[in-house]
């Protein structure tokens, strides 16, 4: 049978098999509607499988980006109950560790900051800290603890999320690579196109992560969206000497550089199985996932640093993942103007684990119709793509349109 002749019909076909497209697939099929979720490898298989899950609030700007992560967090509390699969959910709070007086000044003002904004924190001194986390060095100057922060197991979150919304209907597909989307000559979606299968839909959710800008060139338009790369190291099990995860204050420093240059932050996790998650690096390298041993040393000197006892542990695995980047740090959640029925869920960056229940609920709400919970300007499209173009011609075979500006 030909691909033109197997022809089906979705209410809603969303791309990529990540956290973000589980998410969006889960609350619109929770919205009675026909669901396809096409992915082109495997679920989980992009930068949802190589991260250490947290669900931070303190990492984000007050505002609309913290309004979001609150949001975000409520949701996740409930899925944790109501989401069949155990998803490792532990809500036992993450601590900001300061390493000199500097860093110590600089999580306090940053503790009276989120406070105003809603956010509980208990500011350490030393011996607090110790008390808390007694593995730590023992010459840290103090930090934060933020107890209502959580963390969980990503990959098994992403398959709980696609289990539920199959149970409601979503049809998956798995090694499914999108080869073209079919718009109207008035730029509606209409159809996609694989290598087996043509979809009839009328709406599309591109929550390909770092590769949506391969997506949006299917339509003729930039999304400035970038990969940036992160290591993860995963250190052999070890009787628990890590009680919550643990970040360093100058944590949010390397989420906000968009240099070109590496940079690493120390990120200790333990994981339910007994391993030990260390990170953060950050760094431009285009879609080289390769792992670099220079980086992944980087990474384990600076968690030695703060927890001497990992330089007697072995590492079982190192990996690397692609955040999908976003030029002012918020992801892009809503329709494309001019595209009638394009929708974007990307530039979650390093944030897509904790925003994915709010960005799959917006997406729900925008498809529709129904009111938001959050007011959607700040991460609609429409802040870089300023306009489609107003004559697209018929793309059934996968022929990229000419760019339009983001930034005219």
């Amino acid at each position: 049978m030909s691909a033109q002749s197997n022809s089906r019909v979705a209410d809603v076909v969303v791309i990529g098999g990540g956290i973000i497209g589980a998410a969006c697939a889960y609350y619109l099929s929770k919205e009675g509607l026909k669901v396809y979720l096409l992915e082109r490898g495997f679920p989980c298989s992009g930068a949802s499988g190589a991260c250490e899950g947290l669900i931070l609030l303190w990492d984000k700007a007050p505002g609309p980006e913290l309004e979001l992560g609150k949001a975000s967090a409520r949701l996740w509390r409930q899925l944790a109950e109501e989401l069949d699969l155990d998803i490792e959910y532990d809500r036992g709070g993450s601590i900001l560790v300061a390493e000199d007086e500097t860093g110590l000044k600089a999580t306090k003002e940053k503790l009276q900051e989120l406070e105003r904004a809603g956010v509980q924190g208990l500011a350490l001194d030393a011996l607090e800290l110790l008390e808390l986390e007694p593995s730590l060095a023992r010459d840290m100057a103090g930090g934060v603890l933020f107890p209502n922060d959580a963390h969980l197991e990503p990959r098994r979150a992403t398959l709980a999320l696609l289990q539920a919304a199959k149970r409601m209907g979503l049809a998956l597909r798995t090694s499914a690579p999108l080869m073209g989307i079919v718009l109207s000559r008035q730029g509606r979606v209409e159809a996609v196109q694989t290598a087996e299968t043509r979809l009839a839909t009328h709406v599309l959710v591109n929550a390909a992560g770092a590769w949506s800008p391969e997506i949006g060139k299917m339509v003729g338009i930039s999304i400035p969206v970038l990969p940036r790369k992160g290591h993860i190291i995963v250190m052999e099990k070890a009787p628990l000497f890590i009680q919550r995860p643990l970040l360093e204050a100058g944590y949010t420093a390397s989420l906000a550089n968009d240099s070109l240059d590496l940079s690493v932050a120390m990120v200790v996790k333990g994981t339910r199985s007994g391993t030990i998650l260390l990170g953060s690096s950050r760094q431009f390298a285009g879609f080289d996932k390769t792992v670099d041993l220079g980086v992944i040393n980087a990474i384990a000197l600076r968690a030695i640093r703060f927890f001497p006892k990992l330089i007697d542990l072995k590492a079982i695995r190192t990996y690397a993942g692609l955040r999908p980047y976003s030029p002012d740090h918020l992801p892009i959640i809503g329709p494309v103007p001019g595209i009638e029925g394009f929708y974007l869920a990307t530039g979650h960056e390093g944030a897509g684990i904790c925003l994915a229940p709010i960005t799959g609920q917006l997406i729900a709400q925008w498809v529709t119709g129904k009111p938001m919970d959050l007011p959607p300007e700040s991460f609609h499209p429409g802040r870089f793509i300023q306009r489609a173009c107003q004559s697209l011609s018929l793309n059934t075979e996968n022929t990229p349109h000419s760019g339009h500006p983001l930034n005219p």
